[in-house]
């Protein structure tokens, strides 16, 4: 597969950082927008109070990814994932803004999410860190609260607009005093836990031999639902195979203030814009949605948002039955 040539916007944000750094920097390019704890260590001397300011100079990196055709405002965002065993390094998971042409504005999956969705489909268990160009809005804190290390998470910002080598570090719960998260529904954890986040499901009809509804139900199987209506938890999942025949899954992260809830197809397209290199395809061919049968169903929305994102394509849909507990 030919490389991509970097787009202009690329190369200006590497060069932002010393000659020794970049090319390790602009691996980032061809590794769906993570810098591995292998690369942090590279980069840094000693982790902790380096880690901040490198996440900061990643910000207008991080911005390269925003898909904006409606509001043309690039945000960026930074996750730093746990630390590896042994060791105080982790990795760190850029997202981005990303805006549906002809959907509604509330449809965009805004930086934070981007940035966490990419660390929780990456395999994180949490995030500890999320760092972002200005406060987030009351929809990300409160996206944010959902989070299994919510309690724990520092949010950093700029101290000084033009200087990104210094930075505020402040608890997210500074941000959201008196919140209302998963614990007020009597749920133990939260977003990204893998206590949450593991279920045995199985179809009800089709072939989990097709790899773009396998990849659905594994989304699916992966999900975050602290609601259960009268019928069942939410679990819900997406692929969507691309004309390069690269396939993207994203899962359901359900909130329990309702509407920051990040939507399956959301969860897909976000991950698929980090994980092709700028410039890429991103012609849609296939889009499976797998879910539990329940009283807030994906379909219609799914079916709504592809309509606009890809109106050739007809959204598969296949239910699906949870075999234990």
């Amino acid at each position: 597969m030919k490389k991509l040539a970097r787009t202009p916007g690329w190369k200006k944000a590497v060069t932002r950082f010393p000659e020794n750094a970049r090319a390790e920097i602009d691996s980032i390019w061809d590794n769906r927008g993570v810098l591995s704890a292998d690369a942090v260590a590279r980069l840094l001397v000693t982790p902790q109070a380096q880690i901040g300011t490198l996440m900061m100079q990643l910000l207008p990196v991080a911005q390269q990814y925003a898909v904006v055709p409606v509001s043309h405002y690039q945000v960026g965002a930074l996750a730093a994932g746990m630390p590896r065993p042994g060791t105080s390094w982790c990795s760190l998971y850029l997202g981005a803004n990303f805006e549906f042409t002809n959907v509604a504005l509330s449809f965009t999956a805004h930086a934070e999410q981007a940035a966490t969705n990419n660390a929780w489909l990456s395999g994180e268990p949490g995030i500890q860190a999320l760092a972002i160009s200005a406060a987030p809005c009351g929809y990300c804190r409160q996206f944010l609260y959902e989070l299994v290390t919510a309690k724990d998470l520092s949010i950093l910002l700029p101290s000084e607009p033009t200087n990104p080598l210094t930075f505020s570090s402040t608890p997210l719960s500074t941000f959201l005093p008196d919140a209302f998260g998963p614990s007020d529904l009597g749920v133990t954890g939260g977003l990204m836990d893998p206590k949450l986040c593991s279920h045995n499901l199985a179809l009800n009809s089709a072939s989990p031999a097709d790899p773009v509804i396998a990849a659905a139900l594994g989304g699916a199987s992966g999900s975050y639902t602290p609601y259960k209506t009268d019928r069942s938890y939410g679990y819900a999942g997406v692929a969507v195979q691309l004309a390069d025949g690269s396939i993207y899954a994203g899962r359901h992260a359900e909130n329990a203030a309702y509407n920051p809830s990040l939507s399956p197809l959301q969860s897909a397209l976000t991950f698929m814009n980090m994980g092709q290199p700028l410039g890429a395809t991103r012609i849609v061919n296939r889009c499976v949605l797998v879910e539990v049968p329940t009283l807030a169903s994906q379909l219609s929305a799914t079916e709504a948002a592809l309509a606009a994102y890809a109106p050739t394509v007809r959204l598969e849909y296949y239910t699906a039955r949870i075999v234990s507990p």
